[in-house]
C-alpha cells in the first residue's frame, strides 16, 4: 500500500463506518419495514459524505452535513428503540393525511373504549367504515348519497350498524349510502374532501352534517404541515407532539368538551355561536363560513349533485341539565346567548344560496329520550336513531326516493341465488361461510335460518325437488372450472354426484316441476381444453341423459316452465353477448326471447307461467326487468347504482326474491312485482 495515500485511505475507511454507524441500513428497514428504502438511504449518506469530505471547496460543509447526519441517526434510533421496547406507548395513527384535510387510513381495525362506550372500528379498503364481519376489501365505484360531516357523522362513539346512515339504508335498501365523516373536519376541510375525492363517487345527494358544537369558530383553511406528516409517519413524533396539538378532556373545565362554551368572555365573543357579542374574529369565520358553504354548493351542482345540509345542535340547545353546568361552571349570564341564533343564521344562508336545509333542533327537543352521552359530547344510539327517522321524513317527501324493497339478509355474507320450495315458502339459497360457500334455507322473512351444509367445499346454486325431499346445487371452485352436480337429501344424507366421469362438469341445474328430471349445464375437458357449456337433461331414476343444445357457444342457467313443457336458458350465441332463449321440449324449437345488444342473465318464470323476470346489464350495472311471454312486452323492475341478480318468485307470484350488491351492502332483498 503506498504510504502517501494511506491517511486518505484510513480517512474514508472512518467515514464509512461512521456512516455506517450512524445510518444503518439495519435499523432503517426495522424503523420502515423496506429493504430498499435502508439500502438506497444508507447508499446515499455514504456518497454524500465521502463527496462532501473529499472536495475542498465544501469542507466548510463537512461539519453542518455530520452534525444533520448525527440528527437524523438520534431520530432514526430513537424511532426503533421506542417502537420496539414501548408498544404500550405508542398512540395509533389512525388517519391519512393529505394536504387540506385528513381522511381514515385503510384497513383499520381498532377498538375505541371509554367509559360510555366499546365499539369497534373497521374501514375498507378506501377508509371507508364498514361492520365487523364485512370484507374490507370491498370497495365503492359509485353512490347514490354521500354523507360527509366531522365526528358526529364518522359516529366511532357507536357501532357500525347504529349510525344514522346504515339506519338510513334499512329504510332504503336499494341507495348505495357512504358514510364520509371525520372527527375534526369543518367545512373547510369537508369542501376540499368533496372536490378532491367524494365526487368521485358521483353522489345523486350530499348531505353535509353541520354541528352547532364546533363547525362556526375557527373557519380557516388548514395545511399539513411538517409536524402533521412527521406524526402521521413516526410513532415516536407522534407520543412526544400529540399532547401539544390536542387537549386531553381530562384536563378540560368539567371533565368534558365543552365547546362552544369557554370559561373566559374574550374566548366566548371569539368563538362562542351562542354568544350574542361578536368580535372580529367571529365575523370572519362566519363570513368563511358562508363563502365555503357557496363553493361547496357551486361544485356539487358542477357535478350534478343535489347538496342537502342538515344542522345537529348541541347538548346545550337539547337539554337544559347540560346548559346550566356550562353557565354555573363558566359563569355566563343567560342574557348573553342566543341558543338559537346558528340555527336562524344557517337556515337564511340556505335559503339565500338555494341550498336544502334541515334543522334537527325541533325533533331533539321533542324527543324524551336521551340522545347524547352525559359524558362524551357525542350522540348514542338513540341519537343516531333519531338522526336517521329525520331525515327519513325528509327524504321520504320525495315519491321517487322509496321504492318498495325490502332487505331481508342480516349481514353482508354473501347471501345468493334464493330459491323457493313451493309448498311451504322456504327459501334456499347460498351463504358465505368459514372461507366458502355453505347452503341454507329459512322462512320468507329470513328470520329462521337453518344451515344444510358444514365442509371446506363450496357449495351453490341449490334447488329443491318438488316434493322436498332432496336438494340438488353446484359443488366445487367455480374459477377452476371443475365444478359437479350434486344431488342429496334434505337433510344433508345420501349425497352424490349426477355428473359422473372425471372428465365431465356441470353447474346451476334446477328441478322439472314433476320432479324426474334434473336440468343444468354441462361441459367436459378434451385435450387439456374445456368445451363449451351445453344444456342437459338427466332423468333422476335412470340417469338417462338428453342433450338439448350444442357446445358451440355458452349455455347456461336451465329452468323449466311450470307446466315442464319448455326450458328456458341463457346462451352467448355469434353477438358475443347472453341472450334468453326458450326450447320446446315438444317441437324442439328454439326461440330468442330477447334479442338485445347487451347480457341477460338469472331467468325465473312466475308460478302461473305469464310473466318472466331476469338481470341485465344495460346501463354498466345489473338491473331487473320483466318479461311478459305472450306479448314480449319488457318492463323495468329496478334503476340503481347496485348491482341486482338472481331473481325468484316468490309462490304467490306478487313478490320477486332476489340478490344484490348496493355498495358496501349485499344479500337478498324482496320486491313487489307490481306499481
Amino acid at each position: 500500500m503506498d504510504k502517501k495515500n494511506r491517511p486518505l485511505i484510513y480517512k474514508n475507511l472512518f467515514l464509512l463506518v461512521g456512516v455506517l454507524l450512524l445510518i444503518n441500513p439495519v435499523i432503517i428497514y426495522i424503523v420502515f419495514g423496506k429493504i430498499w428504502l435502508s439500502l438506497l438511504t444508507t447508499l446515499v449518506a455514504v456518497v454524500l459524505t465521502v463527496g462532501v469530505a473529499e472536495r475542498k471547496k465544501l469542507r466548510g460543509m463537512f461539519t453542518i452535513w455530520l452534525n444533520f447526519l448525527i440528527v437524523i441517526s438520534i431520530f432514526i434510533h430513537s424511532e426503533a428503540v421506542f417502537t420496539s421496547r414501548f408498544p404500550e406507548y405508542i398512540i395509533e395513527d389512525l388517519y391519512k393525511v393529505n394536504h387540506y384535510y385528513y381522511f381514515n387510513r385503510p384497513y383499520l381495525d381498532k377498538t375505541f373504549q371509554d367509559k360510555e362506550y366499546n365499539v369497534r372500528y373497521k374501514t375498507n379498503a378506501q377508509g371507508f367504515r364498514i361492520g365487523s364481519d364485512d370484507d374490507p376489501d370491498v370497495r365503492v365505484q359509485e353512490c347514490d348519497w354521500l354523507f360527509i360531516g366531522d365526528s358526529y357523522t364518522q359516529g366511532a362513539q357507536v357501532e357500525y350498524e347504529d349510525l344514522f346512515t346504515s339506519k338510513l339504508f334499512d329504510s332504503f335498501p336499494n341507495k348505495i349510502i357512504v358514510n364520509a365523516g371525520i372527527s375534526g373536519m369543518g367545512i373547510i376541510d369537508e369542501y376540499y374532501y368533496y372536490v378532491n375525492e367524494g365526487k368521485l363517487l358521483k353522489p345523486e345527494k350530499i348531505f353535509l352534517q353541520i354541528c352547532n358544537f364546533n363547525d362556526f369558530m375557527k373557519v380557516e383553511k388548514r395545511t399539513a404541515g411538517f409536524s402533521d406528516y412527521l406524526m402521521h409517519h413516526s410513532n415516536f413524533a407522534r407520543f412526544m407532539l400529540y399532547d401539544l396539538k390536542y387537549a386531553n378532556p381530562a384536563e378540560l373545565p368539567l371533565g368534558r368538551w365543552t365547546e362552544p362554551f369557554y370559561p373566559d368572555k374574550k374566548s366566548n365573543i371569539d368563538y362562542n355561536i351562542f354568544y350574542r357579542e361578536q368580535s372580529e374574529k367571529k365575523k370572519r369565520d362566519l363570513k368563511n363560513f358562508c363563502l365555503y358553504l357557496q363553493k361547496f354548493s357551486k361544485a356539487a351542482a358542477e357535478n350534478g349533485s343535489e347538496l342537502i345540509l342538515f344542522q345537529i345542535p348541541t347538548k346545550e340547545q337539547v337539554h337544559f341539565k347540560y346548559l346550566n353546568e356550562v353557565l354555573s361552571e363558566f359563569d355566563i349570564n343567560i342574557e348573553e346567548l342566543d341558543m338559537n341564533f346558528p340555527n336562524r343564521w344557517l337556515s337564511k344562508q340556505c335559503k339565500n344560496q338555494e341550498i336544502a336545509y334541515l334543522d334537527l333542533l325541533p325533533d331533539f327537543t321533542s324527543s324524551q329520550a336521551a340522545l347524547f352521552y352525559d359524558f362524551d359530547e357525542h350522540l348514542n344510539i338513540l341519537g343516531h336513531q333519531q338522526i336517521a327517522n329525520s331525515l327519513r321524513k325528509k327524504i321520504e317527501m320525495s315519491p321517487s326516493a322509496r321504492a318498495e324493497i325490502t332487505m331481508l339478509s342480516k349481514s353482508n355474507a354473501g347471501d345468493r341465488y334464493p330459491v323457493f320450495d313451493i309448498h311451504d315458502s322456504t327459501v334456499f339459497f347460498q351463504s358465505w361461510r368459514d372461507g366458502n360457500m355453505e347452503l341454507f334455507s329459512a322462512d320468507s322473512t329470513m328470520q329462521s335460518v337453518q344451515r344444510i351444509t358444514w365442509n371446506n367445499r363450496d357449495e351453490l346454486h341449490s334447488w329443491p325437488s318438488p316434493d322436498g325431499r332432496t336438494i340438488v346445487f353446484t359443488e366445487g371452485d367455480q374459477a377452476l372450472n371443475t365444478t359437479k352436480v350434486i344431488l342429496m337429501d334434505i337433510n344433508g344424507t345420501n349425497r352424490r354426484s349426477i355428473t359422473n366421469g372425471i372428465d365431465t362438469f356441470g353447474a346451476i341445474p334446477s328441478f322439472s316441476p314433476d320432479g324426474n328430471w334434473i336440468a343444468y349445464a354441462a361441459w367436459h375437458l378434451r385435450s387439456g381444453n374445456f368445451t363449451n357449456p351445453y344444456i342437459v337433461l338427466q332423468q333422476i331414476h335412470t340417469n338417462e341423459v338428453s342433450i338439448i343444445t350444442s357446445d358451440d357457444y355458452e349455455h347456461w342457467r336451465p329452468i323449466f316452465s311450470p307446466d315442464g313443457k319448455t326450458i328456458y336458458y341463457i346462451a352467448k350465441d355469434k353477438d358475443d353477448q347472453f341472450d334468453i332463449y326458450a326450447y320446446s321440449l315438444q317441437s324442439k324449437k328454439r326461440t330468442n326471447l330477447t334479442k338485445s345488444t347487451y347480457d341477460e342473465w338469472d331467468p325465473s318464470v312466475s308460478p302461473d307461467g305469464s310473466t318472466m323476470v331476469y338481470s341485465a346489464r344495460q346501463n354498466g350495472n345489473w338491473d331487473l326487468f320483466l318479461l311478459d311471454l305472450q306479448s314480449g312486452v319488457k318492463r323495468r323492475l329496478t334503476d340503481s347504482k347496485g348491482d341486482e341478480w338472481d331473481p325468484t318468485f316468490s309462490p304467490s307470484g306478487k313478490t320477486i326474491y332476489y340478490a344484490a350488491t348496493y355498495g358496501l351492502r349485499n344479500g337478498i332483498f324482496k320486491i313487489l312485482t307490481s306499481d
